[in-house]
């Protein structure tokens, strides 16, 4: 099957409707060509606490969720993704630890296929969390972003510098403080 519309043009297809259906379209899409001009494989993580940030900062409740994904019959790996409605939002699965290209998932649809994505978020492997999504799951949301060792202000950079193309304005010594409360949601045993 080869890609003949965009990924834009099929996420605008997608039956999905939000009060904030264009700000999560453009959120999506800017995160989206900031992670290909600087690809970082495995950075599911990172990816999805920085579009948690920019959904909550425009008033767009959504779940930073962590969790076991199936696909390919029974292989697991552990991964991090946004859910708006319960709906999967993953831009990180374009490119996997394992070197995988995939499409991005976007309110559950896999971007390619124009289907609803076949891999399965919140499932429970027979050996559990590898010790990166332990360390994740365990480090308080702000000293996650602060850590982010590429910039002085941690990952808190990256949602300022995608915020621009948003043109969203944040205050580096303000932010964090604003999610001091901020928790991943595990999800597991979803069939």
């Amino acid at each position: 099957m080869n890609q003949t519309k965009s990924f834009r043009i099929v996420a605008e297809e997608i039956p999905f409707e939000h009060e904030h259906k264009s700000k999560i379209y453009n959120t999506f899409f800017a995160i989206s060509n900031f992670y290909k001009n600087n690809p970082n494989p495995g950075a599911c993580h990172l990816i999805s606490s920085v579009f948690h940030v920019l959904l909550k900062e425009q008033g767009i409740e959504n779940d930073l969720c962590i969790g076991e994904v199936t696909y390919k019959k029974g292989l697991f790996f552990d991964h991090s993704w946004i859910e708006i409605d319960e709906k999967v939002f993953d831009i990180a699965i374009q490119l996997t630890l394992q070197g995988e290209i995939n499409p991005p998932v976007y309110a559950g649809y896999d971007l390619y296929t124009e289907k609803p994505v076949e891999r399965v978020y919140g499932t429970t492997s027979p050996t559990g969390f590898d010790s990166d999504g332990k360390r994740v799951l365990k480090t308080s949301f702000v000293n996650y972003m602060n850590a982010y060792p590429n910039f002085k202000e941690g990952a808190w950079q990256i949602v300022k510098l995608i915020g621009k193309d948003l043109r969203l304005k944040f205050d580096l010594k303000e932010i964090p403080k604003r999610y001091a409360n901020t928790q991943r949601k595990l999800i597991s045993e979803r069939k």
